[in-house]
């Protein structure tokens, strides 16, 4: 199959050419118009397949305490909005509950149902700051501890890529530097840690921050904090929700400068709430009212995750935040396949799989093809 399109995301700028797809991989990239098409798209944008990195839940379903036809519709639903692959998203819950959640997550990765790649497990909670508890079950918040990790893992049947510590809490890093050496990635999150701390904390492995400035020690001029860690470690990545309600635009703004096109990884924070309408849900382990910003908050209004779509993460990345094409459209392509060490994933070449999603100017997915087959 063939596929072409003036404007086709490629090395960082949009160039007329055509895409051969094989066996869900792009086998060739051709001269626009050298061949016969299967598909022309115009002058569509044609963009890799968007990653969602962190996201809990959908239509009532929470990972944390995850079931078969909720993983599945999850899974069938995200190409809608651009996504073809992500990561399956738990936060503090009994562990009993997550332990059966990644059983069932891992089982669900390993029957590749139709739809977005789930590629894996990403872990939050419960080994973070009480002070910086977030939404999260203030009762079930525990130290972070290897063995408990040892048991997750086990249970996932390995396939946890991603998790997140609150440094400060990690006894000589310990946690940190066993999923370092475990190829898990590390990410800075839901802390009170201070500069100092989060830089031993990269130098012991973390490599990342959870959703800039949302749960985390904030800036101060004498003490930089989490935030300004993210902000000022330019070897580090940086999650940013880019609604305008979890972070103000002008904040999120300077996230978006200080991390640039190489270092910033744009996420949704999606929970179960997503796909529901506006009114108050009493689901397990948690009580939230959805607005009509689509966010939920808990009963004293915190902020309890949101509905978020990724191709509106990088609408408003270019259109609120002052961020080039190239930024935008890397933070959710290119940084999180990089940041997870996916080498197929991410960007239109030859070689890496056929995930493609194909957008018009005010960034309505119009078609979403995963591994080459077409989803939307």
């Amino acid at each position: 199959m063939i596929i072409q399109s003036s404007r086709i995301w490629l090395d960082e700028k949009f160039t007329p050419a055509q895409l051969e797809i094989k066996d869900g991989k792009i086998i060739a990239i051709h001269e626009y118009k050298q061949h016969d098409v299967d598909e022309d798209y115009g002058d569509k944008k044609i963009l890799p397949g968007l990653l969602d990195i962190h996201a809990h839940g959908f239509n009532g379903m929470d990972s944390n305490y995850a079931t078969y036809e909720g993983l599945k519709h999850w899974i069938a639903t995200l190409p809608k909005e651009g996504v073809t692959s992500f990561l399956v998203t738990t936060s503090t819950a009994p562990e009993e509950n997550l332990l059966e959640s990644y059983e069932l997550i891992s089982k669900v990765i390993d029957e590749k149902l139709p739809g977005a790649q789930a590629l894996g497990i990403h872990v939050e909670g419960p080994q973070i700051s009480f002070n910086f508890k977030g939404a999260h079950n203030p009762y079930l918040i525990q130290k972070p501890n290897v063995e408990q990790f040892k048991r997750y893992q086990q249970h996932a049947s390995n396939k946890i890529k991603l998790i997140c510590i609150a440094p400060e809490m990690d006894e000589q890093h310990e946690l940190i530097k066993y999923c370092t050496s475990q190829d898990v990635r590390v990410t800075i999150g839901h802390s009170g840690a201070k500069y100092d701390e989060c830089l031993n904390a990269k130098d012991s492995g973390a490599r990342s921050f959870t959703h800039t400035f949302n749960g985390m020690l904030g800036l101060h001029h004498r003490e930089p904090g989490c935030a300004g860690a993210a902000l000022s470690m330019d070897d580090m990545y940086a999650e940013l929700i880019c609604d305008g309600v979890h972070v103000h635009y002008a904040v999120a703004k300077t996230v978006v400068r200080a991390k640039g096109k190489d270092k910033l990884i744009l996420v949704t924070d999606a929970v179960q709430i997503k796909g529901l309408k506006p009114g108050i849900y009493d689901m397990p382990g948690r009580w939230v009212e959805v607005k009509e910003d689509g966010c939920g908050r808990l009963k004293d209004g915190r902020l309890a995750g949101s509905s978020n779509k990724m191709i509106n993460m990088v609408k408003n990345c270019v259109q609120h935040c002052g961020g080039d094409e190239v930024i935008a459209i890397n933070a959710a392509t290119k940084n999180p396949a990089t940041f997870l060490g996916l080498n197929t994933k991410g960007e239109l070449k030859v070689n890496n799989d056929a995930d493609i999603i194909v957008i018009d100017d005010d960034y309505n997915v119009l078609q979403t093809y995963v591994n080459g087959n077409k989803m939307v």
